[in-house]
């Protein structure tokens, strides 16, 4: 989780500066003190898990592309407002973005409320969450209208949990087609109690399996259409993956729009 360790070197106190050296466009060492602000979002919790931040992001891409973003699957009753609000407002749209880059998940049953908007009909679950008495499916939560243009979900290395149940249960259920790189494969449910000296211990407390049967734990999420960001392509301000995904979604509008 390369992500996570700089997240953790960069994080502090608001207002302090931390040191900074990396490689410039150039190739030369640049050094810089970079002054914290507060993190972006709206402040969320949930149960024993550290104050979070939760980032939403709607916008239309060139080639009439709804893009779609957030950070983490928690604060239910917002997060399905924005999300539903945004799938509303894409209904016109070629095709759907999902990006899950970099969301280590949150609340499972998230999952199941955002599938129930691309696919019409109940009779396949995104997975099965196995306990030692009892298996229970992940079931979509259909709605009365539902998008059913080309939809491509975005992951990578640090996308985990409920995010690697959405994106993986679209993928299997041949509803949406994966861009980017191989998932964390970190799905297990799990609970989180705190301990008497305030830390706060996760363990997993069921297997997670997809309908076809895969286990995500360990094995991730694999990519339809491995992407791999260059240095090169991001320091000119490009985002290969989703130029990937919405080169795809331009493929199959037309053929989606047929009666």
């Amino acid at each position: 989780m390369f992500e996570r360790a700089v997240q953790g070197r960069l994080g502090g106190p608001v207002g302090k500066t931390v040191a900074l050296e990396f490689l410039g466009a150039d190739g030369q060492p640049v050094s810089i003190d970079l002054k914290r602000a507060a993190p972006q979002g709206r402040r969320v919790s949930f149960g024993h898990l550290p104050t979070m931040y939760l980032r939403f992001e709607q916008r239309r891409l060139d080639g009439n592309v709804g893009y779609i973003a957030f950070n983490i699957f928690l604060d239910p009753q917002n997060l399905m407002r924005e999300f539903e609000e945004a799938v509303h407002t894409f209904a016109d749209a070629d095709g759907i973005i999902i990006d899950l880059r970099g969301n280590p998940g949150g609340i499972g049953g998230l999952a199941m409320g955002m599938a129930g908007w691309f696919i019409d009909h109940t009779d396949d679950p995104l997975g099965t969450m196995r306990m030692r008495q009892t298996a229970l499916k992940f079931a979509v939560f259909s709605r009365a209208e539902t998008y059913d243009g080309p939809l491509a979900v975005l992951v990578d290395g640090c996308t985990a949990s409920t995010a690697e149940i959405l994106a993986g249960g679209l993928q299997d259920l041949g509803r949406a087609r994966v861009f980017g790189t191989r998932s964390a494969g970190a799905a297990l449910p799990s609970v989180i109690v705190k301990l008497p000296n305030g830390d706060g211990f996760q363990y997993a407390i069921a297997d997670y399996v997809t309908t076809s049967g895969r286990r995500l734990e360990g094995a991730g999420v694999l990519s339809d259409a491995a992407v791999v960001p260059t240095r090169e392509q991001l320091l000119a301000g490009r985002d290969p993956v989703i130029d990937a995904a919405v080169e795809w979604i331009q493929t199959q509008a037309p053929a989606a729009a047929q009666p």
